[in-house]
């Protein structure tokens, strides 16, 4: 699809990540991601840019991105979530920032389910099955997949209810501010991690976007020699060491 684009290479530099339904994980800031397949949910921050660097039809700004990325290694905390206001139908699923949490809410045939009454605006999409709800003002919807609603803060609890005689439950994912800040149950990452050997960095280099590159530092004779001798010794073709 993208011929000659050296963004193809990108695979090699990141984290491959499997995750089931219900799990998640959180990305901070200047990180960057490439989605391969399959659906998710994903809800992020107030950003007025986001900077591409290869594999798309858009404009790719590499200058910018090289210099904004951290450069941190290590793979994300991957988390199913953790049930809330007293009902395990309701999964929350909170970073460790304050713009925004995720919750999902699962109400099976015969069942009902009520949401909480939350301080803050929230806006919930169905992204399962169908069902309908009402409240003490007697607010009733009709709920399908892909139907969104907004609920303006200290909204009226909305009770949802399924059904007996559907084959599945409803399900609906619901972004607001974090209410559970002092509860995180999402991180970015195991820690940054260092390398000895081959793929030692200096600190200093792990992030231009923030400290002056230094000039690389020249090869030894002693090296020359030696990959030489491995070219030599491999008709033309360089043989990775072993680990």
């Amino acid at each position: 699809q993208f011929p000659g684009d050296s963004g193809a290479m990108a695979p090699f530099f990141l984290n491959y990540l499997l995750i089931a339904p219900g799990e998640s994980f959180f990305m901070a800031a200047n990180e960057p991601h490439a989605y391969v397949a399959g659906e998710i949910i994903e809800c992020m921050a107030c950003s007025d840019n986001v900077v591409r660097a290869g594999l798309t039809p858009k404009f790719k700004d590499v200058d910018n991105l090289v210099s904004m990325l951290t450069y941190s290694m290590g793979g994300p905390t991957i988390n199913a979530g953790t049930p809330a206001y007293g009902d395990d139908r309701i999964m929350r699923y909170t970073p460790p920032t304050g713009e925004f949490e995720v919750m999902i809410m699962t109400c099976n045939p015969g069942e009902e389910l009520t949401m909480p009454q939350l301080p803050v605006p929230a806006v919930f999409i169905v992204i399962e099955g169908s069902g309908s709800t009402d409240n003490a003002d007697g607010q009733r919807l009709v709920m399908r997949p892909g139907r969104s609603y907004f609920m303006p803060a200290n909204c009226p609890p909305l009770t949802c209810a399924v059904n007996a005689n559907k084959r599945g439950p409803l399900r609906i994912a619901l972004a607001h501010e974090n209410q559970h800040i002092d509860a995180p149950n999402l991180s970015s990452g195991i820690g940054a991690k260092s390398w000895s050997g081959e793929f030692a960095l200096a600190p200093e280099l792990r992030s231009p976007g923030t400290t002056p590159m230094k000039s690389p530092t020249k090869m030894t004779q002693e090296a020359k020699s030696n990959i030489q001798a491995n070219l030599n010794g491999n008709g033309g073709k360089y043989e990775v060491p072993t680990l």
